[in-house]
């Protein structure tokens, strides 16, 4: 068996459902983006699904990565080895991006020789650094940024930032019913300032204290008989309460095979063990494989990535 690393988790959505809502205003009277189109909040979400679902795999020693559609991966053994996260790559296509083999040295994942660089910095800035914000903005000219509000199933919205063009991306690796984007900014120091106003809203939360197998259980009974018209209500009403006014395009990343029952009745999420598993499903950050047995595991994304694996993939 060779070595190899699975860099990412790749899907092609399709849209299963549409449904757009509206919700009375409430809350403080804080105004963001265009300016709004009536009394209220109204939501139009987009209910998606992956298509194809995928990975990215290196096989080292190789930098490129292989874009494998619903893998089969063979691991003899989880080496326990963490790699750079730095790539370089063409923005938005991840199959022609190209990574680092040097060893993780840093806490956040990368070698020394991209601890600095723009990309570690840019995700420095989405956990609340601010000095490393600004450092970010200025290597990343020409990108634009959301800001999201995202339904986890608790009682407050969840605010994030990120990369416009991966606010789908980041949608389907949390926990959640449904989000939307709330505002949008051409420099990350604004986005990271629009970020921290509406988090310190009351009704808002930047993050979450619940670890993620509580958050998966919570956002996955609340999609038990999915409606998107229920999703949008519950969204715009959460928007509401930030004090918000508008229309805002809303998602629900659903998986492959439905509601995500599994991930409701997972318990605590890791690696993946040893054997031969078939991806069958993504959702909220974690991963469903099956063996020839029809044995089933729920895998954490963040316990697999950039880990060296004794393993083939087809």
């Amino acid at each position: 068996m060779g070595r190899l690393v699975v860099r990412a988790v790749v899907f092609e959505p399709e849209t299963v459902a549409r449904a757009e809502v509206a919700a009375p205003p409430r809350g403080l009277e804080a105004w963001l983006g265009p300016a709004p189109t009536g009394g209220g909040v109204s939501v139009a979400l987009e209910a998606l699904r992956p298509r194809r679902l995928g990975l990215l795999v290196q096989r080292l020693p190789g930098e490129a990565v292989e874009q494998l559609w619903w893998p089969l991966l063979r691991v003899e053994e989880d080496t326990g080895r963490l790699l750079c996260r730095y790539h370089e790559g063409p923005r938005g296509e991840p199959w022609r991006h190209r990574y680092c083999s040097r060893a993780a040295a840093t806490r956040d994942g990368y070698c020394l020789a991209h601890r600095r660089s723009a990309k570690a910095l840019y995700e420095r800035c989405a956990q609340g650094v601010d000095e490393a914000c600004r450092e970010a903005d200025r290597l990343l000219r020409g990108e634009e940024y959301t800001i999201y509000a995202l339904d986890y199933g608790g009682a407050r919205v969840k605010v994030g930032l990120t990369q416009s063009w991966r606010l789908l991306w980041r949608i389907a690796e949390q926990p959640h019913v449904s989000a939307a984007a709330v505002a949008s900014a051409s420099s990350l120091v604004e986005a990271r300032g629009v970020e921290k106003r509406l988090g310190r809203l009351r009704g808002a939360t930047e993050g979450s204290a619940a670890r993620l197998e509580d958050r998966a259980r919570a956002a996955a009974r609340m999609l038990e008989g999915y409606s998107p018209e229920a999703a949008a209500r519950r969204l715009a009403s959460l928007i509401a309460g930030l004090g918000l006014r508008g229309r805002y395009r809303g998602y629900t990343v659903l998986p492959h095979g439905g509601p995500p029952g599994w991930a409701a009745a997972a318990g605590r999420p890791g690696g993946l063990p040893p054997g031969a598993w078939r991806l069958l499903d993504y959702w909220g950050g974690l991963l469903l494989f099956e063996n020839e047995a029809g044995a089933r595991v729920v895998v954490a994304k963040r316990s697999l990535l950039h880990r060296v694996l004794v393993a083939e993939a087809e």
